[in-house]
């Protein structure tokens, strides 16, 4: 799934180095995320999702290479259309408490929700209202609308924050490290949720994962990255059904293989 600028691919990387200092963490990255699908970007911890992640929605800049989103190079952009662009988009990052997922911390459940879409769209509240308790009720948090960020577990909070970038009806949804802290169960039925909104309004998804049941119920295309490398992508089933040693370890959770504790 190496990228082609042009191909109408939602978000493109194009050999994309990056160097902090010395230190390389992603070393030319080819990765396509084709318009109107879900694709999964797997990895064990340390692998590089969150550095590519961050690229993809231009908070980090390539040192060589090229970052794509709906055609256009994100280095090529001023403040005014990067922020334009991101208007876009649904962004639900890594986070850890007590700043998780990129919540306001003053406002509650609710207002985490409706804050973004009075910012994004020209709606009534009565609508905003409905909007919001519709998805915080999808991710099975209706009855906490009035909790605040401090009251929830980091699994939770990664809801609240889904519920919002769901909400939002961007054209392009970006989750980065989708399954920390949700149980098993609860992360199916959120796989559920996400594959039925994206089927209803055909949005882009990328989303970050470590978690292989999530990934098998989620994409439709899938890449698998390790220290900074692409080392198989295309459509899900034939990357996650790969003979490819890591792919391998990852699928089944064996210690042999290419992954040790040094990795992670």
């Amino acid at each position: 799934m190496a990228a082609e600028p042009g191909s109408g691919n939602a978000i493109e990387f194009v050999g994309v180095v990056k160097d902090f200092g010395a230190a390389r963490v992603l070393h030319g990255v080819d990765l396509a995320v084709p318009a109107g699908e879900i694709t999964v970007l797997i990895g064990p911890s340390g692998a590089g999702k969150t550095v590519t992640i961050s690229h993809a929605v231009g908070l980090l800049q390539p040192t060589r290479g090229r970052v794509l989103v709906e055609r256009r190079d994100l280095a090529r952009l001023s403040e005014e259309e990067l922020y334009e662009l991101r208007r876009g988009m649904s962004i639900v990052m890594q986070g850890t408490l007590p700043f998780t997922c990129g919540l306001f911390y003053s406002l509650d459940v609710y207002e985490n929700v409706a804050f973004a879409l009075r910012q994004r769209k020209r709606w009534s509240e009565e609508l905003i209202r409905e909007r919001t308790m519709e998805h915080l009720s999808m991710v099975g948090l209706g009855e906490w609308a009035r909790a605040m960020p401090d009251q929830l577990s980091a699994g939770m909070a990664k809801r609240v924050a889904i519920a919002r970038a769901l909400a939002l009806e961007a054209r392009t949804v970006i989750i980065d490290d989708f399954d920390s802290g949700i149980d098993g169960v609860r992360l199916s039925l959120l796989c559920d949720v996400i594959a039925d909104v994206q089927r209803e309004s055909g949005a882009s998804f990328l989303v970050s994962t470590h978690n292989m049941r999530a990934a098998r119920r989620l994409a439709k295309h899938a890449a698998v990255i390790h220290e900074g490398r692409i080392v198989a992508s295309g459509a899900a089933d034939e990357v996650l059904d790969s003979s490819e040693p890591l792919v391998r370890q990852l699928v089944t959770g064996g210690t042999a293989g290419p992954i040790g504790l040094r990795n992670v």
